[in-house]
């Protein structure tokens, strides 16, 4: 195995991928809409937080996902119930590719309905330990109000 992990061909690779994409395509077949945070639309106050309005976000791109997700949980702290979901996205880093889309925290992940605004993005499953054969970005996401989404056309 050595410093440097396994040595896996470019055939292997593609073999890899392509049994991947048609497990997601085919079998799994769960679509997720990505958003894209619009910073240059979004109004912020002196201390860069999103203003009344909420952040503004650019049209959606369509795209399959693994998705791990956990109960819904709700809080009730005096101010009215409070909906809570942690949910974790799984993209095929190929897809993301050739969709031309990096998610990116902050961006929105509309499923079920419901928007998902992502907290963290790990880009660390490498087939062989090697860098350059990334197979997988994962995104850990959590429940986000409607009246804090702002699509732009």
């Amino acid at each position: 195995m050595g410093l440097y992990g396994r040595y896996f061909s470019s055939r292997d690779l593609a073999y890899i991928n392509g049994i991947n994409r048609e497990l997601n395509e085919d079998l799994i077949q769960t679509f997720v809409v990505l958003f894209k945070i619009a910073a240059s639309e979004t109004n912020t106050n002196v201390y860069g937080e999103a203003g009344s309005e909420g952040k503004s976000f650019y049209p959606g791109v369509e795209i399959n996902a693994l998705i791990d997700r956990t109960d819904p949980t709700t809080d009730d702290e005096g101010f009215g119930p409070d909906r809570d979901q942690t949910v974790v996205y799984k993209f095929r880093e190929l897809d993301l590719r050739e969709s031309n889309f990096f998610p990116e925290v902050g961006d929105l992940i509309l499923f079920n309905d419901r928007y998902h605004e992502i907290d963290n993005v790990v880009q660390e499953q490498f087939l062989g330990g090697q860098s350059d054969n990334s197979l997988s970005i994962i995104c850990n996401t959590h429940y986000s109000r409607l009246s804090k989404i702002n699509l732009v056309n």
